[in-house]
C-alpha cells in the first residue's frame, strides 16, 4: 500500500534521495518499541529503511521528515567525518559496574532472570537518548522553520512524545529503575521539553519545574538552543558534553559510518 504523504514530506524524501543517491523503503511494524526508526543506507544497502508503528495517527509525515533530518545532517559533512555510535561488551560492563548496587537492590523485587533483559533495555535506551535528543532539537527547528505544512503533524507528534516523557516521572518507574538511569533520563526529557516549549510556544516544561531535573535539564537544553547550528560535527561535540554532564562517559564509542555491524539490516 502506498503511503499518502504531504507534499512537504515527499519533497524531503526527494531531497534526501538525491543527496544520498539511495531510495527509501517503508516497513510497518505495529510492535515497534518507538514511534518510528530509521536505518540509514550504507554503501552495501540498496535503500534507507524507515520503520513505523502506525499510519493512521496523524504523525507519520512528521516521523518520516524527522528521520530524514538525521540523514540530512550526517550527509552535511564529508564521508570521512561521518560517525555513528557503537557499544561493545566493555562499554556495557562499565555501565553495569556503575549501577551494580542498584541492580542488587532491584533484584529483590525483580526476578533475576528479568534483570539481565531489562538492564539491556536501560543501557540501550540511555545511549539512544543522550546521542539522539540534542540532534532531535536541531531537526525539529529545521522542520519548523522550513516546512510549515508539517507543523500540525509535528505538534501532534511532539505532544505525544511529551506525554510519554512525563510518564517517566512516575513513582513506580522510579522505584523500579536504577537511580542513575532514572535521573539521566528525566534530565534529558526535561531538556527536550524546554527546547520544544521554546520552539512551539507550549508549556511542556511545567511538569518539570518543581522537580530536581529542571536545573541540569535547562543547562543541557541551553547548549543547543543558545548556540548557532553548525551541523553534524557540532552535534558530536554537544553529545559529548551532554555525556560528560550526565556521567555516562565510556558507555559508547564513535565509529566510522561504514563500519556498522553486519546485523544492521535486521529489524529493530
Amino acid at each position: 500500500m502506498e503511503l499518502k504523504l504531504l507534499r512537504s514530506t515527499r519533497d524531503i524524501l526527494e531531497l534526501i534521495t538525491e543527496k544520498t543517491r539511495k531510495p527509501f523503503s517503508f516497513i510497518k511494524k505495529p510492535d515497534l518499541p518507538t514511534l518510528g526508526s530509521i536505518k540509514i543506507a550504507r554503501k552495501s544497502m540498496p535503500s534507507h529503511i524507515i520503520y513505523y508503528r502506525d499510519d493512521n495517527d496523524g504523525i507519520l509525515d512528521h516521523l518520516i521528515a524527522h528521520e530524514c533530518g538525521h540523514i540530512y545532517r550526517i550527509w552535511g559533512v564529508p564521508p570521512e567525518d561521518r560517525k555513528m555510535v557503537s557499544s561493545r561488551y566493555e562499554n556495557k560492563r562499565l555501565a553495569m559496574d556503575q549501577i551494580a548496587d542498584e541492580l542488587h537492590r532491584l533484584s529483590e523485587v525483580i526476578p533475576i532472570e528479568k534483570i539481565n533483559k531489562v538492564s539491556d533495555m536501560w543501557f540501550s535506551s540511555m545511549i539512544t537518548q543522550v546521542t539522539n535528543i540534542p540532534v532531535d532539537m536541531r531537526i525539529e527547528k529545521w522542520l519548523f522553520d522550513n516546512y510549515p505544512e508539517l507543523r500540525m503533524s509535528q505538534e501532534i507528534s511532539i505532544d505525544r512524545q511529551m506525554k510519554e516523557g512525563a510518564a517517566v516521572l512516575s513513582k513506580r518507574i522510579q522505584d523500579l529503575t536504577p537511580k542513575k538511569i532514572y535521573d539521566a533520563s528525566n534530565h534529558i526529557n526535561c531538556s527536550f521539553a524546554i527546547a520544544m516549549e521554546k520552539l512551539l510556544g507550549k508549556k511542556y516544561s511545567t511538569i518539570y519545574r518543581k522537580t530536581p531535573f529542571i536545573d541540569l535539564g535547562t543547562e543541557l537544553a541551553d547548549l543547543v538552543i543558545r548556540s548557532d547550528d553548525k551541523g553534524f560535527n557540532q552535534d558530536i561535540q554537544i553529545i559529548e558534553q551532554w555525556t560528560d554532564m550526565l556521567g555516562l562517559k565510556g558507555w559508547y564509542n564513535w565509529i566510522d559510518f561504514e563500519d556498522i555491524p553486519p546485523n544492521y539490516l535486521e529489524s529493530p
